[in-house]
């Protein structure tokens, strides 16, 4: 590739000092911290103080020559990412010091010179889900190469790059997400890897890029960057997480860092003798990369005879031994040699600086991702397809509401109603655009730090790839729309419309896009953009004529392209066209004797006139000029150039807001911590472990004293005694699963048990159904068929089984908001009959001490990233488990996965802990080192068919499994070799080297160890040894707690969780009073006149689009919460699904019940209805009922939107189908077409739909019974016959249809008020004043509705599943133990 031709960036760095920014937002956050969120800055602005620095890096010194690879070792916190980071000038919220020398081939390049040169790859996985795994890759591939030709074809490319990372067999797989089924998670780490392999870039920093794969693939991983690096002469700096042996070796240099310190840097073949010189000792079987990193450990490292006052033991005294040795002199020498070498280098500084960032131009840049763009949507059309046939559905219902409209005055309100409704669903369509950029935001961003692409490129490639989609959703809406309605029968116009809405759709998606850009996060570009779908309503010149809108908010029309397009539409279908009167005033049968006596009762017209002057009409009730036309098109087009070149230059300069690193945040009222932090970002020096033992010459003792502390904490547990509790044993246990027509079998006949105090290890290749057998003998499968024994002693486990058990999941699912100490306390509350007020905390705090997390105790969880780092996390699961105490057992899915091994030692030497006290543990381990995997007793191997391969004892030193593999055919097993390693290797593999075949479950099923255990067995069915009892839980209770602790315990958890949850809450308060006072202020003190009236009446009809800033909360919420509750406390027991939603509901309930009373205030006062009251309706009641109708409303949408989540798996699908009820119950609440203009086949759906009676509610609370004064405008002039007053003229019609005469003694241009009364009005929507509470009733019924329906719904379509297959699995087992 182009790349390989340039000069290869080697790196040096001497006196390498690097800081990161210590700031308040090390304390969690809430609604009240966010109130204070602008005083504090403030303060802090007039006080000129500087942010506190926190040092991260101290001094480093390193050369890394072209065509090397370094290896990065250290515990976590101890800085490895910064370092990384910093080299590869990834450096958010971190700085080096002016002293600090970093040079690039000799060159002190910036960071944005580096950009295509030096790449960081982090841990996340971040792809377009649409894209299958080849196209990903060849995107990749062609942005990287300027010149293609036949011998760099990028699909041939591509397959050998698949083919290298075993990617081959899913090259044609979408990569896939939570929406689309696509690749594994180790299938898309290994992409990720792919792509940044594929990039070349000269620096190449992978930061335990290895987490999650196996170390044969890891191994092949590191050999082809191994092999890459030395064709390429690229520089490589990784950091890997319990490397191997083999993996180490293919390394040249190796750096050891500790607590931000650098311990050692050189020949990885040079390192262990460097240690071990210095006094410490390897371990037999120990690899080389975990003896390195255990140095780091005062609880891990071992220390020779005679040394134990030499050594050196803090991290700066091992910093200082460093400093002092002869490699750090040559080390330092040879980088003064290289830096004067290439000092006078002009020629090599020139070919730095003229490289070019990017390898393909900005043209090709764009026609790639619009490639690419257009294979996202053929691959997944789904979204596209819905959004075109959702608003056809739509027109096709508004069609026929509206069809065949007249075309004399009675149809003039009508087409003025349907080109507003009509404009706001193509306005306001594209507002999903901000939800689309943000989900590909992350992948442009990483493209963009990968130099594939330029930000702006991806922007119009995506805006270009959605014009046939929007093009397509405004043919089918807008044409259906507008033949069926019978809009302007005309060429011109029908063009004209069209060409109007089309602009508008697109100058409306690129403003989202705007605010979207301009944003730095999700929730900044809510706000904004919620309050311009209700500006841009209220503001188009509709609902608010420009001569009535509130002086100093009228300014806001100026901006708002849709009010320009409104004018347009208006003007194309009313312009210079005449509309018959349809009703006279008088009629005929009056004293009017002809047409010079009568006028037509439409605003606009001219006395004796029998038709109306569209032009007019237009101009005298909404001030629209005929001339308006085409330059209002072209505003909206200057609007698109505008909005667009603020879009692409936002998207090149204003990047997402980014993670800080594993920064831990505690509670604000928890202050003085020991520990600010726990991250290398902070600066902190705190290890992770929980707590920072003492550096002193007892460090070790320390660690063996706080091992005896915890086994005395252990031995205080009420654990049954080894050998009288039941054993927990199964056999012959099978199970299977229907993959479509077929049925496969994942277990064969799988037997073995776990007894109390013992630690068994199950283990297996990929695939080998490691934790399909926990789940099954956990009793947490859903699906499927499980047949064989599963005994608790001679009783098979009863209903409380799963309440009776610990498990530990692979995913830590915690919530986010909850400390650690609030994490522990809700378990041991809920899962412990007996706990108690008194000794329950101190039982936390045993726990806390056991497993050394007092430090960050009253840290808060958080996510990946800002919050609790992954061995915090793992521990913090652990935790939760074991202050349940588990009566039985103890399962653990993957407990080391992704750890350094240190912390992996850590945990397992934990688990070790609690089997010798007396606990029956089961734990499925990847491939653990020989260290960890000698604390096991038993071990149970799986080959990759799901059959058993072995099990039995370990045997000291793992000598009784290598004897038995060894005994039937298997290689040797080498003293330097890690037995795990070898046993997965061998039994993995049918072909061994002497050529006979061995089928290892064959040889189990005939081996006398089988016979043994299968004997055992028959002896355990027999044991009737007690095991433990419920303690005082009463009998035939499936939870510990009572439904009254569980829902007090919940609730009170949920409300938690809300408060602190700032984003959530603000966004839900701050969208309500703003939209709604922005509401009320522009009704401000609205005039009683007709236009005044409507004007409320659509106030009240803007009040509905509460309904998208709620449920758009609601639902996700919802859904999230529902994910923990399912995947961890529902499964252990810990509370109903009933707590789980009654909770939900309430808490809703509570906050939306506070939203109302701010809705209410902001609206109602502004607005000025609430003056209109007489003695039959009362001011008090009034305003009572329009707050209860308001309260029931809010409480509607959440209910509502509770009842369409509850059903659904994913959140997006949820709120697409609840916003499709929401706008077809919008149609037919009586604001846009009244009750008696409505077809009879649509009355059913006016009666139905809940927002009829909120606004019939609302606007009689406002309203009723109030005068009604017309203004000038709204006036109708008529002439009478000579010799009569207009109040003879026209009292029989006045006495007739109402109204009232402003000069009854007149002889000439009477004036005519159509309308004296509000209730006139309101009867022809549909409204009756006597029947006001009748529509709170309605909404009470709807939402209690909700509340049963939520419930309803949950079991049927989630809870009636579990039951089914609890009812399956018992079944199965019955039947089997009937055909013994």
């Amino acid at each position: 590739m182009d790349r390989q031709s340039s000069p290869a960036p080697g790196v040096a760095f001497r006196g390498l000092n690097v800081f990161g920014q210590h700031s308040s937002d090390t304390f969690q956050q809430s609604d009240t911290s966010y109130l204070l969120a602008f005083p504090q800055k403030l303060l802090q602005l007039l006080q000129w103080r500087s942010t506190p620095r926190s040092h991260i890096l101290h001094g480093f010194n390193g050369l890394v020559q072209h065509g090397e690879m370094v290896l990065v070792l250290g515990r976590p916190g101890s800085g490895c990412s910064t370092l990384l980071k910093t080299l590869a000038g990834d450096m958010p919220g971190l700085h080096a010091d002016k002293a600090s020398k970093v040079l690039y081939d000799g060159s002190p390049l910036t960071y944005k010179q580096l950009r295509g040169h030096a790449i960081y790859l982090a841990e996340l996985d971040v792809h377009f889900p649409e894209l299958a795994l080849g196209q990903t890759l060849e995107f990749a591939l062609e942005l990287q190469t300027s010149n293609h030709d036949a011998k760099s074809n990028p699909n041939m490319i591509a397959h050998d790059i698949a083919s290298k990372f075993n990617l081959e067999a899913a090259y044609c797989t979408k990569v896939g997400n939570a929406m689309i089924r696509g690749l594994s998670g180790g299938e898309k780490r290994r992409t990720s890897i792919a792509e940044v392999f594929v990039s070349q870039s000269q620096l190449q920093c992978w930061d335990n890029s290895t987490r999650g794969l196996d170390s044969s693939t890891a191994l092949s991983l590191v050999r082809i960057l191994r092999k890459s690096t030395t064709e390429t002469q690229a520089t490589v700096l990784m950091s890997i997480y319990q490397a191997s042996n083999s993996i180490y070796e293919c390394f040249d240099r190796v750096m050891v860092l500790y607590e931000g310190y650098q311990i050692y840097y050189g020949p990885v073949a040079d390192a262990v003798a460097y240690f071990v010189d210095m006094g410490f000792e390897k371990p037999p079987r120990a690899t080389s990369a975990d003896f390195l990193t255990s140095v780091t450990n005062p609880a891990e490292r071992r220390i020779r005879d005679g040394y134990q006052y030499r050594v050196p033991r803090s991290a700066e005294e091992f910093n200082e031994a460093w400093r002092r040795s002869d490699i750090t002199k040559a080390l330092l020498d040879q980088i003064q040699i290289t830096e004067e070498t290439i000092r006078d280098s002009r020629k090599l500084h020139s070919s730095l600086n003229s490289r070019r960032t990017y390898e393909v131009s900005t043209r090709t840049q764009i026609a790639l991702c619009i490639r690419r763009g257009f294979q996202r949507l053929r691959n997944h059309p789904g979204p596209q397809l819905g959004g075109v046939i959702g608003n056809t559905i739509i027109a096709i219902v508004v069609g026929s509401v509206y069809y065949n409209l007249s075309d004399d005055t009675a149809g003039m309100d009508k087409r003025a109603v349907l080109l507003f409704f009509s404009l706001m669903i193509n306005a306001y369509a594209p507002a999903f655009d901000v939800l689309l950029m943000w989900a590909q935001r992350p992948i442009v961003e990483k493209h963009h730090r990968y130099a594939f692409y330029r930000p702006f490129t991806e922007s119009i490639a995506s805006y270009i790839c959605e014009l046939p989609n929007k093009l397509a959703t405004a043919v089918m809406f807008n044409v259906t729309l507008y033949f069926m309605t019978s809009l302007r029968r005309s060429a011109s116009a029908f063009f004209t419309y069209f060409l109007i809405m089309v602009v508008t759709t697109l100058t409306m998606s690129m403003y989202f896009r705007t605010v979207g850009s301009l944003s730095r996060t999700h929730e900044q570009s809510m706000v904004p953009s919620s309050m311009l779908i209700l500006l841009f309503s209220a503001y188009t010149g509709y609902i608010i004529p420009a001569k009535d809108m509130v002086p100093w908010l009228a300014w806001f029309r100026r901006l708002n392209p849709v009010a320009y397009a409104y004018e347009s539409l208006m003007i194309n279908e009313f312009g210079s066209r005449h509309f018959p009167c349809s009703q006279m005033i008088p009629l005929s049968g009056s004293r009017a004797d002809n047409t010079q006596h009568q006028t037509c009762a439409v605003i606009g017209a001219q006395p004796g006139r029998i038709d109306i002057d569209g032009s007019a009409y237009i101009a005298r009730k909404y001030s629209y000029v005929g001339s308006h036309l085409w330059r209002n098109f072209g505003i909206l087009l200057v609007m698109f150039v505008i909005l667009g070149a603020t879009h692409l230059v936002a998207t090149e300069m204003i990047p997402a807001q980014r993670s800080r690193g594993e920064v831990l945040i505690h509670r604000r009222r928890v202050t003085n911590r020991r520990f600010k932090g726990g991250d290398e970002e902070s600066g902190t020096t705190q290890t992770g472990r929980g707590m920072v033992l003492s550096q002193n010459f007892n460090d070790e003792k320390s660690c063996a004293g706080l091992q005896e502390n915890g086994n005395h904490v252990l031995a205080q547990s009420e654990l049954i005694s080894s050998d009288d509790a039941a054993v927990f044993h199964w056999s012959n246990l099978s199970y299977s699963i229907q993959v479509g027509k077929k049925r496969r079998q994942i277990l064969y006949d799988v037997e073995g048990w776990v007894r109390p105090g013992s630690l068994t290890a199950l283990m297996g290749v990929t695939g080998a159904g490691k934790t399909t057998l926990l789940d099954v003998l956990a009793q947490r499968v859903t699906v499927g068929h499980i047949s064989g024994d599963i005994y608790l002693g001679d009783k098979a486990p009863d209903a409380f089984f799963q309440r009776k058990v610990g498990y530990v999941q692979q995913d830590d699912i915690h919530l986010p908001t909850a400390t650690v100490r609030e994490a522990l306390e809700f378990s041991i509350r809920l899962r412990r009959p007996d706990y108690s007020s008194v000794d329950g905390p101190q039982q936390v705090d045993d726990v806390l001490d056991l497993l050394e997390m007092t430090s960050y105790a009253d840290a808060i969880v958080g996510v990946p990233g800002e919050g609790l780092n992954v061995e915090q996390r793992k521990r913090l699961s652990i935790a939760v488990e074991m202050v349940a105490k588990p009566e039985l057992l103890l399962f653990l899915d993957e407990p080391t996965s992704g750890l350094d091994s240190q912390t992996a030692w850590s945990i397992i030497m934990l688990l070790r802990k609690l089997a010798n006290s007396g606990q029956a543990i089961l734990v499925t381990i990847h491939q653990p080192s020989s260290q960890l995997f000698a604390l096991f007793d038993r071990l149970l191997l799986l080959n990759p068919e799901g059959k058993v391969a072995y099990f039995g004892e370990v045997g000291q030193n793992a000598m009784t499994v290598i004897k038995y593999f060894e005994r039937n055919s298997a290689a040797h097993c080498d003293i330097s070799q890690n037995p795990a390693e070898w046993i997965l290797d061998v039994s993995s593999k049918d072909d061994p080297p002497d050529g006979r075949v061995t089928n290892w479950h064959e040889c189990w099923v005939q081996s006398q160890e089988r016979e043994s255990v299968m004997h055992q067995i028959a002896n355990l069915k027999k044991h009737r040894a007690s095991a433990p009892d419920s303690n005082s839980t009463p009998r035939g209770r499936c939870y510990a707690a009572s439904f009254t602790t569980q829902l007090r315990l919940v609730t009170r958890r949920m409300f938690q969780d809300y408060w602190r949850d700032r984003v959530y809450l603000y966004c839900k308060l701050t969208l309500c009073v703003v939209t709604t006072l922005l509401n009320g202020l522009s009704f401000l003190n609205a005039r009683l006149d007709i236009q005044g009236i409507t004007n409320i009446l659509f106030s009240v009809f803007l009040f509905t689009q509460l309904f998208s800033t709620i449920d758009q909360q609601v639902i996700p919420r919802l859904v999230d919460g529902r994910s923990i509750f399912e995947a961890r406390e529902k499964r252990s027991k810990t509370y109903s699904w009933t707590v789980f939603l009654t909770a939900n509901i309430l808490v809703e309930l509570f906050w939306q019940t506070i939203a109302s009373v701010l809705v209410f205030i902001t609206w109602y006062y502004p607005t000025g209805v609430w003056r209109n009251e007489d003695p039959s309706f009362p001011g008090s009641e009034r305003s009572g009922l329009a707050f209860g109708v308001i309260w029931l409303f809010c409480l509607w949408i959440s209910t509502f939107s509770q009842v369409v989540a509850v059903g659904m798996t994913h959140a997006e699908t949820a709120v697409q189908i609840a916003t499709l009820f929401f706008w077809l119950s919008l149609v037919f609440c009586g604001v846009l077409v009244t009750p008696g203009n409505l077809p009879q086949f649509w009355h059913f759906v006016y009666r139905a739909s809940p927002l009829t009676y909120f606004i019939d509610g609302t606007v009689v609370a406002s309203l009723a019974n109030t005068k009604i004064t017309c203004s000038d405008v709204e006036v109708l002039h008529i002439n009478p016959p000579a010799g009569l007053t207009c109040n003879t003229y026209m009292e029989g019609w006045i006495g007739m249809a109402g109204g009232y005469l402003r000069n009854p003694s007149a002889t000439q241009n009477c004036e005519y008020c159509q309308l004296s009364d509000t209730n006139v009005l309101l009867t022809e929507f549909g409204v009756h004043v006597p029947d006001r509470w009748h529509n709170f009733a309605y909404l009470t019924v709807y939402v209690v509705f909700n509340i049963l329906a939520t419930f309803a719904i949950y079991w049927v379509t989630r809870e009636r599943k579990t039951t089914k297959s609890d009812v399956s699995r018992a079944k199965g087992l019955e039947s089997n133990e009937k055909t013994k």
